[in-house]
């Protein structure tokens, strides 16, 4: 085949240092480079004009890969084959992925870009599940939020099981994480923006209902997996939205909760609070009952 793989380099030992760079990346010992594990998104990265710095390929299937890695070594990639059996090693996918990207992760977005517009920013307050952020950053990209802000104290939206569950979106899109809650509240009233809650309760008001600014950004904090959003943020918010539910549903998935928000309050903003009222048999935010990943 046209491309001479026998060009690229080969490892063969697990002690590479990539090997261990990726070890390291997994064990939370390093936050400034990027895991991306699989052609999609490996090629997502390569679309989005991200610096990556290598590839590692399994060599078994080096020729369905060929198109992929010779454009990542145009793009200034170091490609790097392996045996199959060594990605197996250092992934944690039950399909293993044949194909790892690693590149320098992205700097913080700055508020400027997140609040510096009308609509919403999704916050994802205290998520501890990766999968579930990375659906937090599909929502919000495709729902056309501002951007997404990660708290301290949950997963990062950069973990290698977020950007799988965010299927690259994360890539192009403002992301601020390991944000503390009084840094998050200074930011807001400095930009002029609401912060609002999304969770259960009698004083929480029906989505469908509310009026979200219409020439100012908004925060919309979506708190932990079965627990909701943290009392104090909650005491804290401007206003406090919740999902009409019923037949005894108690609570839904924190990502599928966003989308309906988000898509909710974009509509409000546009209609001017001209939503429905009707009652409801339950509520709820992405809060009490479970939230497992749905990615």
């Amino acid at each position: 085949m046209e491309g001479m793989p026998d060009s690229f380099p080969r490892l063969a030992s697990a002690r590479n240092e990539r090997l261990k760079a990726v070890r390291r990346l997994r064990a939370g010992k390093d936050r400034d480079h990027l895991l991306l594990e699989g052609l999609h998104l490996v090629e997502e990265a390569l679309a989005r004009d991200v610096a990556l710095r290598w590839v590692l390929a399994a060599e078994e299937r080096v020729d369905a890969l060929l198109p992929t890695l010779r454009r990542a070594e145009a793009a200034g990639a170091e490609v790097v084959l392996a045996p199959l059996a060594l990605l197996v090693e250092v992934g944690d996918l039950d399909s293993p992925a044949s194909l790892l990207g690693w590149a320098e992760r992205p700097a913080p977005a700055p508020w400027s870009d997140l609040l510096g517009g009308p609509g919403p920013v999704v916050v994802a307050a205290g998520v501890q599940e990766p999968g579930n952020v990375g659906a937090l950053a599909r929502v919000a990209a495709g729902l056309g939020a501002r951007g997404l802000v990660a708290l301290k104290g949950g997963a990062s939206p950069w973990h290698p099981r977020a950007l799988r569950g965010a299927s690259g979106t994360t890539l192009g899109l403002a992301v601020r994480e390991r944000v503390t809650a009084d840094a998050l509240f200074s930011a807001a009233r400095e930009a002029g923006a609401e912060v609002w809650g999304a969770d259960a309760g009698l004083d929480a008001v029906d989505a469908r209902a509310a009026t979200p600014p219409r020439e100012a950004p908004f925060l919309l904090l979506l708190g932990e997996e079965g627990r909701g959003l943290d009392p104090l943020l909650r005491a804290d918010a401007d206003q406090v939205v919740q999902v009409p539910l019923h037949r005894g549903v108690e609570s839904l998935n924190v990502a599928t909760a966003a989308a309906v928000l988000v898509w909710e309050l974009h509509a409000r903003r546009a209609e001017a609070g001209a939503g429905s009222t009707a009652p409801a048999t339950g509520a709820a935010g992405p809060g009490g009952g479970s939230a497992e990943d749905a990615s």
